[in-house]
């Protein structure tokens, strides 16, 4: 009897590892997958000197409309729609460092002013759902673009 009860416990020891493990796994997959989306929105800014904002919706837009536009914001929707990144902004809201809302897929952009230029402030968001326990976090991923002398909004 005495084996089949540390038999049962060894099991249970061998189950919670595994799904700590999974769990391990998939925040750092998407962790990673945040990341990888900041660093591409700040060398899309760097790239085009500037944050220009969309002309109308961008989530209606083809990827045609959005592939060739000349605006910072539909070339970074794109971006995050094709690499499957793309959140859902209802529930990012009041969760940008400067108080408003992100833009169309799950991201936020804040100008800063010094003396030599002009710096944009990026944040994406890891968001980590567990339903069986009603677990939502939202955990920010933040960066910087490089100092601009001049740029074109």
């Amino acid at each position: 009897m005495r084996e089949a009860f540390g038999g049962s416990w060894l099991l249970g020891f061998v189950a919670l590892f595994i799904v700590l493990f999974s769990a391990y796994l998939a925040v750092s997959i998407n962790y990673t997958k945040a990341f990888k989306a900041k660093n591409k929105i700040v060398s899309i800014i760097e790239e085009n000197e500037g944050f220009s904002t969309s002309t109308g919706n961008v989530a209606t837009k083809t990827d045609n409309d959005l592939q060739n536009s000349s605006r910072t914001e539909d070339k970074v929707y794109y971006y995050l729609k094709k690499s499957g990144f793309a959140l859902d902004t209802a529930s990012l809201r009041g969760r940008c460092p400067n108080g408003s809302d992100p833009y169309t897929g799950g991201y936020c952009v804040q100008k800063m002013y010094t003396s030599q230029g002009a710096y944009y402030k990026v944040t994406t968001f890891v968001k980590l759902e567990i339903p069986v326990i009603w677990v939502n976090i939202t955990v920010p991923v933040k960066g910087e673009t490089k100092v601009l002398y001049y740029t074109r909004d």
